[in-house]
């Protein structure tokens, strides 16, 4: 949905993957470069790709790319981080409590120093703590619906578990096989 979203502002759009077999489908959605984590070093491909660095970078695998995806914004860039996928893994649904105190202490500082000399900006996103702001997500929602019924924005693929299958979907999720989106279905 990013590489699309991008696309419809305008944006020169390099997407990011964990496996050979999405490369195609983000191809086809309308992105201009693609790095393949599985096959390629993510660092040295962007550096390639972009070699001034990038304006803007949307980050949401947190400790395990922040320091990079910073060092690699162009001037006047912004880094958008949106999640901390990288910290929250789990071993059978349970949080490693261990990997999330070393993630937190392998968290970078950023110095409000660093940034204004390296005209860089940080912005930090989670819906969760917008709830109580229903006009921002109603004009995002809004804007959204109209780019899908003007036929701008395609939905993504879903696949979908039935609820009893909630651990088996869990697992594919974690996987990284999956494309698209998956729904757990009650009953029929």
């Amino acid at each position: 949905m990013l590489v699309q979203m991008g696309k419809i502002a305008g944006c020169r759009v390099t997407a990011v993957v964990g496996a050979t077999h999405k490369v195609e489908r983000v191809l086809q959605l309308g992105a201009d470069a693609v790095i393949d984590k599985s096959a390629q070093d993510l660092w040295i491909e962007a550096r390639r790709i972009a070699p001034t660095g990038f304006d803007v970078i949307l980050d949401a695998n947190g400790v395990t790319t922040l320091r990079n995806s910073y060092a690699h914004l162009a001037p006047v860039g912004k880094l958008v981080v949106y999640g901390f996928h990288g910290m929250l893994r789990t071993r059978n649904g349970v949080p490693n409590r261990l990997r999330l105190l070393l993630g937190y202490l392998r968290t970078p500082r950023f110095s409000p120093f660093d940034l204004t000399t390296h005209n860089r900006s940080i912005l930090g996103f989670n819906l969760s703590y917008l709830f109580d702001r229903q006009d921002i997500l109603q004009h995002g929602i809004g804007e959204i619906l109209d780019w899908v019924e003007n036929g701008r924005l395609h939905l993504a693929d879903v696949t979908t578990y039935p609820l009893e299958a909630v651990a088996e979907a869990h697992r594919a999720l974690e996987s990284g096989r999956t494309t698209g989106k998956l729904v757990l279905v009650m009953g029929d």
